[in-house]
């Protein structure tokens, strides 16, 4: 086991007894891991600020067989957290993806991917608020590095391959849409014309293409409207049926996405 240098951003932190914390971080070569740092709150050279939540990090740490925490000897900041912090948005959108990788990531699973699109969602969230169309393109990117992505391209109860202009049939059950035939056997709902081929083409990083012709401005923006409610409807019903996952930071932001 031995001492272990590796980089990390910091999920999160609370404290233990009065001058410990106890930190989550998602490391760059060993995946998740929860750590102690002794003293922290009282040792300004080894640790002033460095365990902050969104912090990326060059961590050494010690690791003892039969112990489930690591001990935190030394960190040093790559990355701060600021810029973070200027609005509600940001905070929360940062807490948001940092909660999903940590509720959807196994202890102890080397996942670089996941690493590097949390890292990168965090650079973003630092210089400008991020909207709801790059917040969805995270959200199915980190689906897809940890093995979760629901099925855009094929029935999930006969699994021949569904053409773009009928997908419109998605069961949250099966986990993915359904060809007109099959959504007779299958509990689904349906959805507009467009929204699920446009969830393929965010998988395939086109996110900005539109996928309908719209005559006018205003029908434009009603048009982004329903696409935006119809995908989170499929994406809310997948993550708390499938997954079985309920995050709290979502709660937020969806308030602050969607002020009346």
């Amino acid at each position: 086991m031995g001492l272990h240098k590796d980089e990390a951003i910091v999920l999160s932190k609370r404290a233990y007894g009065e001058s410990d914390r106890i930190v989550r971080l998602l490391t760059l070569e060993s995946g998740k891991i929860g750590a102690i740092a002794k003293g922290a709150s009282k040792s300004r050279k080894r640790f002033s600020n460095t365990l902050e939540p969104f912090n990326h990090i060059k961590v050494e740490y010690f690791e003892k067989s039969g112990s489930g925490l690591v001990r935190i000897d030394n960190a040093d900041i790559v990355a701060t957290n600021q810029g973070i912090e200027v609005s509600l948005k940001r905070a929360c959108t940062a807490s948001f993806f940092t909660e999903f990788s940590d509720r959807l990531s196994r202890e102890r699973e080397k996942n670089k991917a996941l690493f590097y699109t949390l890292k990168e969602i965090l650079e973003t969230a630092r210089v400008r608020e991020l909207s709801y169309g790059d917040i969805l393109y995270y959200q199915l990117k980190m689906l897809d590095v940890l093995g979760y992505m629901p099925n855009f391209r094929h029935c999930v109860y006969c699994g021949k391959s569904v053409a773009d202009e009928v997908k419109r049939y998605f069961s949250r059950q099966r986990g993915g849409v359904l060809c007109p035939a099959c959504m007779r056997s299958v509990p689904h709902r349906v959805y507009g014309e467009g929204t699920i081929s446009r969830l393929v083409s965010i998988v395939g990083h086109d996110f900005a293409a539109p996928q309908t012709v719209c005559d006018s401005p205003m029908s434009y923006v009603s048009d982004m409207k329903r696409f935006e409610g119809e995908a989170r409807e499929i994406m809310e019903g997948f993550i708390s049926f499938h997954l079985e996952v309920e995050l709290k930071s979502y709660r937020i932001l969806k308030t602050l996405l969607w002020q009346p």
